[in-house]
């Protein structure tokens, strides 16, 4: 019988930048983020607006029990 790993669990978080929000202000933002935090991009939408949404999304790390 093979084992089967468990399934990913994922939290999500959402980023929303304005039309007027600088490229290299966003891109700062996500890139601390993703060192400090250890989110990592999951979808980007830019809407009819110029309003940008990003979702992040990092694994949620199981706790392990010691007796």
């Amino acid at each position: 019988m093979k084992r089967q790993r468990p399934a990913m669990t994922y939290e999500f978080r959402k980023v929303s930048f304005t039309k007027e929000t600088p490229r290299s202000v966003s891109l700062q933002e996500l890139n601390d983020e993703a060192e400090y935090g250890k989110w990592e991009l999951a979808r980007t939408r830019i809407s009819e607006s110029g309003m940008r949404t990003v979702w992040l999304r990092r694994k949620i790390m199981p706790l392990t029990l010691s007796s």
